[in-house]
């Protein structure tokens, strides 16, 4: 049995916000990386292995450091068949320690490409560097290597994150599946077999992989595999890696091949698909359902199974014309954040993702994804507030290809850099002045709670954000349970009886009984 509960709302609030665009007049070279740091500075990664440190306010930049090591790849390691033979080099991720103000604590972990091998023979790689920043003398003191990767051809990943619940937090490393698409550049790898994009699935292998790591370049002894860095497997592209706090949720953006660009929720040890499986389980590809319905779990892996993103951009079959990159839907993801603060109320508990294609039907933007409650999946999208919303799309003109997003603390400026090189390489600030409310009357709000009556689960379904979820028992006091997973509550623990549920939406509590058989 279902409990749908419809509320009529006398006033429900579509949100439109107002903005102030501005340009800092700091000068870039080729930005990949933008963090704003505890320090009230951001930190960026720029060309040829540089760290740079930025005013916010007055756009003043200070290089605080350029690896001694940093190396571009060589003609010699070129793939001969390709268009882009070139191997894969690059300035990328960045992120800072946690405690980053902390003294003996103020580290910043940098990722880049280097040569392992010598002039004669080269053999580009990556590295994670740890670096010490002093801030009394205000330059980096030390740089030690803690982890190393292997390079490819393409679709590189290279974002940092730091995540995890304190005291204990990893590293994050993404890195994509280093091979040149079988669709439009077939000619790189013959047979297609030896295209490196065809390994993402296996553990053993670094491409197309979230590697995670302690701090000090180690191998979690919990792990997916004892002794193995992969965390999640199956991934094109993965530029972009955000986490939700609130949760203790990671999140990955990458691009898809021509279709099935994906947001994920990153489970430990799961497969997102690539290259078999393309954004939803919907069988847009042949052959697609066929293995998605036979799959067999990697019996190195507890619990191994296929995952599906949460939203898929672009989830259409192969376009005839798959030379005709302007008309792909794809959006071209680069990265994004959690927006966790309340100064911008349609922002909260949402992931702002930055874009870096201008196609036909796509600009070069910022996209508002609003999340479920749990986390774990996206708010109901409506007429009034559709869930993605587009951001500056009508600003791309000035602002290019965005790489990377930042948010200030107070929740209230968006900062956005740009490698493009058409236009000036710039941060761009996009600074909250109102937020306004219009009013549509009689909208409902739909409150479905199932099983009910249950002795076992329930699950909770709203086609508005949920705040805040409460099962109380007749006297009023709050039973406590895990309220984390709101399509799978446990309530096993609950004695039989009534009790009465409150969900808290649009700052409104709502409330309807339960039965426990």
């Amino acid at each position: 049995m279902k409990i749908t509960i419809v509320i009529l709302l006398i006033s429900h609030l579509g949100f439109c916000q107002s903005f102030t665009r501005s340009e800092l007049p700091t000068i870039l070279s080729n930005p990949w990386e933008m963090t704003y740091g505890p320090d009230n500075f951001l930190w960026i990664t720029e060309s040829q292995g540089k760290v740079s440190r930025v005013n916010p306010n007055t756009g003043e930049k200070q290089i605080v450091y350029t690896a001694p090591d940093y190396y571009d790849g060589s003609p010699a390691e070129a793939l001969t068949t390709c268009f882009k033979p070139k191997i894969g080099s690059g300035t990328l991720g960045l992120a800072l320690d946690p405690n980053f103000l902390q003294a003996g604590n103020s580290f910043v972990y940098f990722y880049y490409s280097y040569n392992s091998g010598n002039q004669a023979n080269p053999k580009t790689r990556f590295k994670i560097s740890k670096l010490t920043w002093d801030a009394n003398v205000g330059q980096v003191t030390n740089a030690i290597d803690i982890a190393t990767f292997p390079s490819g051809y393409e679709h590189l990943g290279g974002r940092l994150i730091i995540a995890g619940n304190a005291p204990q937090h990893y590293i994050f490393v993404s890195i994509g599946d280093y091979g040149p698409s079988e669709i439009t550049a077939s000619q790189c790898f013959l047979p297609q077999s030896l295209n490196p994009n065809n390994l993402t699935q296996d553990p053993f292998t670094a491409n197309g992989k979230i590697h995670r790591l302690n701090l000090d370049g180690t191998i979690p002894s919990d792990n997916p595999i004892k002794g193995n860095s992969f965390y999640t497997r199956g991934h094109r592209n993965p530029q972009g890696l955000m986490y939700n706090s609130d949760k203790n949720i990671l999140y990955d953006v990458e691009h898809g091949d021509i279709t099935d660009d994906e947001l994920n929720v990153l489970v430990a040890g799961m497969n997102y698909g690539w290259k078999t499986v393309r954004g939803y389980h919907d069988g847009n590809y042949a052959e697609e359902l066929d293995y998605i319905n036979s799959y067999s779990p990697n019996p190195n892996i507890l619990n191994d199974r296929l995952i599906a993103p949460i939203y898929t951009w672009c989830n259409t079959t192969l376009p005839t014309d798959s030379n005709n990159f302007p008309g792909y839907c794809t959006i071209a993801p680069s990265d994004g954040i959690f927006y966790k603060s309340n100064a911008i109320s349609d922002f909260t508990n949402s992931l702002l993702i930055v874009t870096l294609k201008n196609g036909e039907t796509t600009d070069q933007q910022v996209f508002r994804l609003k999340l479920s409650y749990d986390g774990k999946s996206l708010a109901p999208s409506t007429t009034d507030n559709p869930n993605p919303k587009k951001l500056f799309g009508s600003d791309q003109a000035l602002n290019g290809r965005l790489r990377d997003i930042a948010i200030s603390p107070d929740g209230k400026t968006i900062f956005l850099i740009n490698n493009d090189f058409n236009i000036p390489q710039r941060i761009i600030k996009y600074k909250f002045e109102s937020e306004t409310g219009i009013e549509k009357d009689n909208s409902p709000i739909d409150i479905k709670i199932y099983p009910n009556p249950s002795s076992n689960h329930i699950s909770i379904q709203c086609n508005e954000a949920i705040q805040n979820i409460r099962i109380l028992n007749i006297f009023g006091q709050t039973m406590n349970i895990d309220y984390s997973n709101i399509s799978d509550i446990n309530v096993s623990m609950l004695n039989r009886g009534y009790y009465v549920v409150k969900v808290k939406i649009k700052n409104q509590d709502f409330v309807s009984n339960l039965i426990i058989e």
